[in-house]
């Protein structure tokens, strides 16, 4: 029987093989680089168009609290305006005659707590020569012109009836703002002094008290 017949290889052949799988590892390498190369690409295109979006959004932010302040600011200004047209339309007017009667009578009686009928939501109070009182409630309202009359029993003696030389005078004073033509004015016999202003519906929105006709 004849033995199989062995193939040598050539050192030439040998060679090629050993240079075929250098290639071959070569290009597996290179294979391995691109792959983590797209790897990176992808993760830093993804992170890059993140933090373009994040950027977006800071920038869209700003913005809307820029407009939102924009607009507060035109609310503020038409609530001015819608205020100032209001005060414009709305004229002084005052009370029926019953009315006048009833608040007059209130003084004169020393029975002030009929006056918080007769009042708007809110009154100013002012009171010459101080700092008192601004504006209050009816009931405080009320508590303040009780304090000012109660304090000399001779100053239920209110004089309703002024002479218009008289009311002129008030009027062009230094305290004139509160001595309007439609104002219900009295003159206590000890000289105090009491005008009631109203607002456009008829009630009572100022009181002004003056301790003394001298500070007028």
């Amino acid at each position: 029987m004849e033995e199989p017949t062995r193939q040598i290889l050539e050192p030439d052949t040998a060679k090629g093989l050993n240079v075929k799988k250098s290639h071959f590892k070569l290009i597996i390498y290179i294979v391995i680089v691109l792959i983590i190369a797209a790897g990176v690409g992808a993760y830093w295109w993804r992170d890059s168009i993140a933090r373009s979006f994040e950027q977006q959004q800071a920038t869209d932010i700003t913005g809307y609290r820029a407009r939102i302040a924009d607009l507060e600011k035109e609310l503020a200004d038409v609530s001015v305006i819608d205020n100032t047209e209001d005060q414009t339309l709305c004229a002084e007017v005052a009370p029926d005659s019953t009315t006048i009667e009833n608040i007059e009578a209130s003084i004169t009686s020393g029975n002030t707590a009929a006056l918080g009928g007769y009042m708007a939501s809110s009154v100013n109070v002012i009171l010459a020569a101080s700092e008192a009182y601004g504006p209050q409630t009816p009931a405080q309202a009320v508590a303040d012109i009780s304090g000012f009359i109660s304090s000399d029993i001779m100053s239920w003696d209110y004089d309703f009836a002024l002479p218009v030389a008289t009311l002129a005078t008030y009027q062009s004073g230094f305290y004139g703002q509160y001595f309007p033509d439609i104002a219900v004015v009295g003159l206590a016999t000890n000289k105090r002094v009491i005008s009631f202003s109203f607002d456009c519906n008829g009630k009572i929105s100022t009181v002004f008290l003056a301790t003394d006709e001298g500070l007028l």
